[in-house]
């Protein structure tokens, strides 16, 4: 179970990254032929409304993963890997949404505090890599082994 969610999450996080290149290749060659000016009233809402976003959904969709987990650790193994994936690709869609959302705006409206928000989302992404003891963690896969070897530990001594 552990390496088919581990398998899961690779995939998702490294298409992440295709997707912020794809975004930056569409960004340049979409500025070449549109432009917004930051200093009107709509590209004032428009950027107030993507740093909204920014502020709100990348803290909001870790607080919401961290608390599922919790509560996913109490399910059934198989109700486990199913309910985790559709966590973890939610999550990426997020931050996803994030970063190609200001990598376009940065291009459009050639303005460096929206590549400043994209970094601050690759910098969500970075924390949002899958690896096996995370996974196990998360499924509640680790506590089992851990208390094992404690046992074993104290048993030999």
């Amino acid at each position: 179970m552990t390496e088919r969610v581990l398998r899961f999450s690779q995939r998702g996080y490294y298409l992440s990254f295709l997707l912020a290149v794809v975004a930056v290749i569409g960004g340049y060659f979409a500025a070449r032929f549109v432009h917004f000016d930051k200093s009107s009233e709509s590209g004032i809402a428009l950027q107030s409304l993507a740093f909204i976003l920014l502020l709100g959904t990348l803290p909001g969709i870790l607080w919401w993963f961290h608390r599922l987990v919790e509560r996913l650790k109490a399910k059934p193994d198989a109700e486990k890997e199913r309910t985790y994936k559709q966590m973890i690709a939610l999550r990426l869609f997020v931050v996803d949404f994030n970063i190609v959302l200001n990598i376009l705006l940065f291009f459009l409206f050639s303005d460096k505090s929206f590549f400043m928000c994209t970094a601050i989302a690759a910098i969500i992404l970075l924390f949002c890599r899958p690896n096996k003891s995370n996974i196990e963690s998360d499924l509640g896969l680790l506590v089992e082994t851990e208390e094992g070897e404690d046992e074993d530990e104290t048993n030999d001594q």
